[in-house]
């Protein structure tokens, strides 16, 4: 059967049963409402804050540190240590609540697109009712600056458009018609329907509602919407597999000491304590927090470059990116039509530059052949006429004081089948005609041509070349449109449409969408960062394709239609995907498709949009990127939000997100460095010296693990990007703890502990010192030789050139806190008390201070090499 658009209208309304003259009656309508149910979308089921709140604790990570808080206090007696995880795991949560308050709403925002009126006729009267209640069959009567209720087929259609960019992608108003269209025509070119949601901008019409509810156009988008399940991001993903790897890593641990203790005949019950305790160390207690408080930091960041984050672990997605699908309009241009080329008889202009008859001429036709306004007091109206009115100003005239000059007698509309506009207007001692529209439709009724000269006649020749013109500029990606007038001789009776004929040809105009300046080096930037950048446009090809070229998309005109998408499966599209740097003319699910097979292709994917018809596509990408400008739809279905709707404010998030993935890189491997090499320590020690008892207590490691590797910790999150950070290529199987990462982190912890296990060699052997003391020492040491390898660490990947990293303050001012706090705790009586330390003399703090250095030395003589070697990503 064929679809609504393309039928003919007495099938249509035979089918519904509709009378247009009439209208249903009422015991129908309410009969045919109990059967379809409402016009109004479903409600989507909310988590509430409850719900939210559970999210927070579904990290792996999370439920490690759970479990250790639990070990501490019930097994170890520890609760304070428990009391502090527990506190860190209470605010990763709060912080992961708050960010994620603006839960998604993007049904509840589909709903709000519904019209809550809508004017229909029935028992052949008007009347208003609720936009819920309309069903179909019911006569819809449409006027300027209406929403749409519902799915309307058009049977009537007087210089009717309607605005449907949110729908289409498509940025001038669609003109409509009454008769059927092409059955495959995609959701743009279905010049007979009006759709829900949409707003008629002029004229007026009436149809027969078709669709309500889940069955419109957009319901069909809601679906497509609920199809789409939320993935974690490749953040997400990493930290899931971090903590299920430092669960089996505390596991073996303990185990590991475990059965070292009962080798060696030490007390089974003893042992079990000592190696939970060991098993709970190993953990990086304030990883999670680390992570929530770099991303939140990001979001601030972000919001300075005008992008607003409404998921946490999105803001690191961005530099993983490897696809960029952006829309055209808005995004990579101005969202603003503009006159671009004036084509005369006297060549190729600006309109600034016209002068004579031939400005005035113009002045006249695009002033007075134009509803729009222009002026101090804002804009309105059709963007195309505006374009003009604001060309007529470049040009030195105000289109006000035209109009001044002229009443308004009569006028003929531009509708989708006439593709002209035409008005008569009376002043200045003459009767004048003003048209404007399609070169194809206006040469055959141009007589004669302006020209420097004056008048000239216009044979078949010269009209042939102005089309020859107009194509020309179409194929350049230019809306063309003609302008002409006359001069009416005296009275007249005849039919106004009867007088646009024997025109004179004044001008040849080429609009478009310009391009947004700074869109060009924003799209070369992310190239060179290995970003692939798509356009994904409801605009047409030709449009498309000339913006492409222009912003450096693409430097052919490959396209891939909508038509020609649809007729692809999946795996076929993943195939040829690479071939077409630009999709146009495609409706919500092509741009899902897109999404998909560039997935299937192993890709992160970022899609950005602003209209009901991106908010599919925004979910199931890897990132969706809603412009702040459009509906909030598309808003509440993304993971990020541009303020400013620009291009570039997507490659500096990108950028953004790429320096928190490299900061948390270095911090991963410095917790994780540090704790293995307390690990590695105390496994020593009670290999060794099993007699003398433990190096470091539980409270001693807590605070090495939370305060004096936390305040370094966070200042490294502040690192700036290295200059070089967009020219590399994008991650993409790398991972936070790969097997090269473990090997290098296990590598570095046991360099530090070796440093550790120096100063205990030197305490405990070489001075036969108290063993309280011997600890003191280790503690110190250890904490010394973690502090020196916070700005090795920092340095990883980026070389020894130290221009190339611009210097960290709040680092160097974090290291120095921690090492007055260190000094406190070893030299107070309250910091004896509480952390069981004694006084250490000059000769051992000249012993942790040599070791604290020479260690982070080797570290980093280790690391050239490897940045050398290019084993360091």
């Amino acid at each position: 059967m064929l679809p609504w658009h393309a039928r003919p209208l007495g099938d249509v309304l035979a089918e519904l049963g509709t009378d247009p003259r009439r209208g249903l009656d009422e015991p129908e309508a309410a009969r045919r409402l109990a059967v379809v149910g409402p016009n109004a979308l479903a409600a989507r089921q909310r988590s509430g804050a409850l719900g939210l709140l559970l999210e927070q604790f579904r990290d792996v990570v999370v439920w490690v540190l759970v479990g250790a808080a639990l070990v501490s206090g019930v097994l170890l007696g520890e609760w304070v240590e428990a009391g502090v995880i527990a506190a860190i795991v209470v605010l990763n949560a709060v912080l992961g609540f708050v960010q994620g308050a603006r839960a998604e709403e993007a049904l509840e925002a589909l709903r709000r697109t519904t019209a809550p009126e809508a004017t229909v006729r029935r028992n052949g009267h008007e009347r208003r009712v609720p936009a819920r209640d309309v069903v179909p069959g019911d006569m819809v009567l449409l006027g300027a600056g209406d929403r749409v209720p519902a799915d309307v087929r058009l049977v009537d259609a007087r210089h009717l458009r309607a605005a449907e960019a949110a729908l289409t992608g498509e940025s001038v108003p669609a003109a409509k018609q009454v008769d059927a269209v092409e059955e495959h025509a995609v959701l743009g070119d279905r010049h007979s329907m009006v759709f829900t949601g949409t707003t008629v901008v002029a004229g007026r019409g009436a149809g027969v509602v078709v669709a309500t509810a889940g069955d419109t156009a957009v319901g069909g988008i809601a679906r497509l919407m609920e199809e789409q399940e939320e993935e974690p991001t490749p953040l997400q993903r990493e930290l899931a597999s971090v903590g299920r790897r430092l669960a089996l890593l505390a596991a073996g641990v303990a185990g590991l000491v475990f059965a070292l203790g009962a080798a060696r005949g030490y007390p089974s019950d003893e042992m079990f304590l000592t190696a939970v305790a060991l098993g709970v160390a190993a953990i990086p207690e304030g990883l999670p927090a680390v992570v929530t408080i770099t991303l939140a930091r990001g979001t601030r960041r972000m919001a300075r470059e005008h992008a607003l984050v409404r998921r946490l672990a999105a803001v690191e997605t961005l530099g993983a990116t490897t696809v960029i699908c952006t829309d055209k309009t808005g995004t990579l241009t101005r969202n603003e039509m503009g006159v671009q080329r004036v084509l005369t008889a006297a060549g190729d202009e600006e309109v600034a530059e016209l002068d004579g008859e031939m400005r005035d001429a113009y002045a006249r036709v695009a002033s007075l052949c134009s509803d729009a306004h222009t002026g101090d007091e804002g804009e309105a109206g059709d963007p195309i006429e505006i374009a003009l009115l604001r060309s007529v100003e470049s040009a030195g005239v105000d289109p006000a004081v035209v109009r001044g000059r002229y009443r308004r007698v009569d006028e003929l509309a531009f509708d989708a089948t006439r593709k002209r506009m035409a008005t008569l207007d009376e002043g200045d001692g003459a009767l004048r005609m003003s048209v404007k529209g399609a070169p194809e439709v206006m040469a055959p009724r141009c007589h004669a041509i302006l020209t420097t000269e004056g008048v000239v006649p216009l044979d078949d020749g010269g009209r042939r070349r102005l089309l020859d013109q107009a194509e020309e500029l179409a194929a350049g990606g230019l809306r063309t449109l003609a302008l002409a007038e006359r001069v009416v001789e005296g009275a007249t009776s005849r039919v106004l449409e009867d007088l646009e004929d024997g025109l004179v040809w004044i001008a040849l105009v080429g609009l478009r969408d310009e391009p947004r300046d700074e869109s060009p080096a924003s799209v070369a930037e992310a190239k060179a960062a290995g970003v692939r950048v798509l356009m994904v446009t409801g605009d047409h090809p030709a449009t498309a394709s000339a913006i492409a070229r222009d912003v450096g998309i693409a430097d052919h005109g490959r396209v891939m239609a909508g038509r020609e998408l649809q007729r692809l499966s999946e795996h076929e599209l993943s195939e040829v995907a690479e071939q077409y740097p630009v999709f146009a003319r495609v409706d919500p699910a092509d741009k899902v498709k897109i999404v998909d097979a560039w997935k299937a292709r192993g890709e992160v994917v970022a899609m950005t949009g602003d209209g009901v018809n991106d908010a599919p596509a925004l979910r199931a990408a890897d990132i969706g990127v809603a412009m702040g400008t459009g509906t909030d739809v598309g808003k509440d279905a993304a993971d990020m939000v541009l303020a400013d709707d620009n291009f570039a404010s997507i490659v500096a998030a990108i950028r953004e997100g790429r320096r928190i993935y490299l900061n948390l890189q270095k911090i991963v491997s410095f917790l994780l460095s540090a704790n293995a090499a307390e690990v590695l320590l105390i496994l020593a020690v009670l290999l060794i010296f099993g007699d003398a008892g433990a190096p470091l207590l539980a409270t001693q490691i807590l605070w090495i693990n939370l305060v004096t590797d936390g305040l370094p910790v966070l200042a490294l999150a502040t690192d700036p990007a290295p200059p070089g950070i967009m020219s590399q290529p994008p991650r993409r199987t790398r991972s936070l703890l790969g097997a090269r990462e473990q090997l290098r982190m296990l590598g570095r912890g046991a360099i530090l502990a070796a440093g550790a296990f120096a100063a205990l060699l030197y305490a405990h052997v070489v001075r036969d010192l108290p063993w309280e003391h011997v600890r003191t020492l280790v503690f110190t040491t250890l904490v010394g030789v973690q502090l020196g390898y916070v700005f090795v660490i920092r340095h990883e990947g980026h070389g020894w050139d130290e221009g190339r990293l611009p210097p960290n303050r709040w680092l160097a001012i974090a290291v120095a806190f921690s090492v007055a706090l260190q000094v406190a705790v070893v030299a107070t009586p309250v910091g004896h008390d509480l952390f069981d330390t004694r006084s250490l003399d000059a000769l051992d703090w000249i012993v942790a201070a040599v070791v604290s250095a020479l260690v982070p030395q080797s570290i980093r003589f280790l690391q050239r090499r490897d940045d050398a070697a290019g084993l360091v990503p």
